[in-house]
């Protein structure tokens, strides 16, 4: 059941039908949020000729995630902030990030979310890196390389 706040956004969700419903449901998780205003026109090319690709791979998602009311809105878009900077999709940062200040999130809270990404990127590159550098400096090849001569 969705959470009070989130009942109309999840009828209108529920209600479209076409590509342009589609997005103006969409539109509604934001007050002042304007379609089309250069949010996510990747999605264009589907609203124009395939709207049953929103439903089918965005759409019906998205109004389960609001339908459910697991998580509260601020923390639910907050997190797909995080995912979407983690899948380098930076088209749809920016609708999600105005999802979550609509939905309180604060300046600093998004910045936050940018530090756990680069925290959970830069680590798992560290454990790679390190994982890498043993299996090369534990690897017989490697240790048979002797330093080249210098000539005198």
């Amino acid at each position: 059941m969705p959470r009070p706040e989130e009942k109309e956004v999840v009828e209108a969700m529920k209600a479209a039908k076409t590509g342009e419903e589609v997005l103006a449901s969409w539109a509604k998780q934001r007050p002042g949020y304007k379609p089309g205003g250069k949010g996510d026109p990747s999605l264009d090319f589907w609203v124009k000729n395939r709207p049953d690709m929103l439903h089918t791979f965005a759409h019906n998602q998205l109004t389960g995630l609001l339908d459910r009311g697991i998580l509260d809105p601020k923390t639910r878009y907050l997190l797909l902030v995080g995912l979407y900077m983690m899948n380098g999709h930076y088209d749809g940062v920016l609708p999600q990030a105005c999802n979550a200040k609509a939905a309180g999130a604060t300046e600093e809270e998004l910045m936050e979310v940018a530090f756990c990404v680069c925290y959970s990127v830069g680590k798992a590159k560290l454990q790679e890196t390190g994982a890498c550098l043993d299996t090369v400096f534990n690897n017989p090849t490697f240790k048979e390389i002797q330093p080249l001569k210098k000539e005198d």
